[in-house]
């Protein structure tokens, strides 16, 4: 069966890609069409976008954080049941966690999927040698189906003119569209990263559907990324159907979850709920509490002023309920956070506090291997995740779990708190990992 499908790259970050997916993803939606949007590499924030924009749910490619099969598995049966993907790449086209193969990258995302690719090219500051970057991008593999080029931030009719020329001539890739610099539609950024969908005005995707279309010739984009997905058996990754009952802590603190997370659970079983700390809600008998990632040092005020929440939750896990708390929701579970506004108390769970800071504490791939038994894991087993945080532990009484190497370096440290069933740490996990962190949760 035809379908579209798109990759949306670039050589760098900062080039436009998070815009034009957002863009791609409302037009089509605005056509009528269901669309299915994906974003490569371990974010959260722009998922929320292309969720926010799609009006439907977004998901993450990793080759490194997924197993690859059942990335394509994933891949493929959500294309099917859709109209069109737009993927949104990471950072530049080519950067991963190796420099021979490019593992972990939007271009070992595409060619496993076998995906077209547009390119998005900040043309700012420079003329013909824009050509010489698309060039490298297109020439450095010879196998990958570049279908057109995004001229952004150009400058003038002038400017625009000297660098399709240069492009259409020395790279053949056709100018699907050269767009100005549009201040009045950019996203906001802060120390993770641009500001989440949950923040923006409410007009604010289709003001820029508004203004991309001037400049985009989207009827060339739709004839162009034709795609037929691979043939799949269509069936789930699943272990056990239980009946169970999955408390998702979703609000404006705790927002940063894979959503094949939530599907995971889905399909094995557990009936997803969700519930806002920020709101003082208390799950109602929990057979797992899942809190992700989030900004709860921007609301750490709020959050403090929940009790009934904080100690529902401390309760629950010396009562053995199974918790799984990453970055931000590890945060929240420990005694509190240090804030520029003073010091906010959490759940009281664990025995430390956490105090931001303004220097990036960790980016990147991690494998974590775990140094006691828990009820997740057996001593000795090794995991993959990933971390991005701008905090640290300041005062801590708890042993931590996990010995963490990072995948692209030397680096060495520790991560991980474990008490009752409840494991809060840094790193972030996929559940379609080659070795899942709640394999043994849904084979209860």
């Amino acid at each position: 069966m035809d379908k579209k499908a798109v990759v949306i790259s670039s050589d760098r970050s900062g080039s436009g890609k998070s815009s034009f997916s957002i863009f791609l993803s409302r037009f089509f939606s605005n056509q009528q069409l269901k669309v299915i949007p994906f974003k490569c590499g371990p974010d959260y924030i722009d998922t929320l976008h292309l969720k926010y924009a799609s009006k439907n749910y977004a998901y993450n490619l990793d080759t490194v954080l997924m197993n690859r099969e059942k990335l394509k598995y994933s891949f493929t049966k959500k294309l099917l049941e859709n109209d069109v993907a737009v993927v949104e790449g990471v950072m530049g086209f080519y950067d991963g966690v190796d420099f021979k193969s490019f593992y972990g990258s939007t271009y070992d995302i595409t060619k496993t999927l076998g995906l077209p690719v547009i390119f998005i090219l900040d043309v700012s500051s420079t003329s013909y040698t824009a050509s010489a970057r698309l060039k490298g991008l297109v020439s450095l593999v010879d196998n990958i189906n570049v279908v057109g080029v995004i001229l952004n931030k150009v400058g003038s009719t002038r400017h625009e003119s000297m660098v399709r020329n240069a492009v259409e001539y020395h790279t053949g890739v056709e100018v699907l569209g050269a767009v100005p610099k549009l201040k009045e539609i950019e996203i906001a950024s802060r120390h993770l990263g641009i500001k989440t969908a949950i923040e923006m005005e409410k007009d604010f995707y289709e003001k820029l559907v508004g203004e991309y279309i001037k400049y985009v010739n989207v009827d060339k984009i739709v004839d162009k990324i034709s795609y037929i997905p691979e043939q799949i058996n269509i069936h789930d990754f699943t272990y056990n159907k239980q009946k169970k009952v999955a408390y998702v802590a979703y609000d404006e603190a705790f927002n940063f979850y894979y959503h094949d997370n939530l599907d995971y659970l889905e399909n094995n079983g557990f009936k997803i709920k969700f519930f806002s700390p920020l709101e003082n809600e208390v799950p109602d008998n929990p057979d797992f509490i899942y809190i992700g990632g989030g900004y709860p040092e921007l609301f750490a005020k709020g959050l403090a002023k929940c009790i009934e929440v904080k100690e529902a939750i401390s309760l629950f896990a010396k009562s053995g309920v199974p918790i799984l708390a990453e970055c931000g929701g590890m945060m929240y579970l420990s005694k509190g956070i240090f804030t520029d506004d003073g010091f906010y108390e959490m759940c009281n769970l664990f025995d430390f506090t956490v105090e931001m800071t303004k220097k990036r504490q960790s980016l990147g791939y991690v494998k974590v291997k775990a140094m006691i038994d828990t009820y997740y894991f057996e001593q000795g087993e090794e995991f993959v995740g990933h971390e991005f945080h701008y905090s640290r532990i300041k005062e801590s009484k708890e042993d931590f779990v996990f010995e963490v190497h990072k995948l692209t370096g030397e680096e060495r440290s520790f991560d991980g708190f474990y008490r009752g069933n409840a494991l809060a740490c840094y790193t972030h996990f996929h559940f379609l990992s080659e070795n899942s962190i709640v394999k043994n949760l849904i084979r209860e």
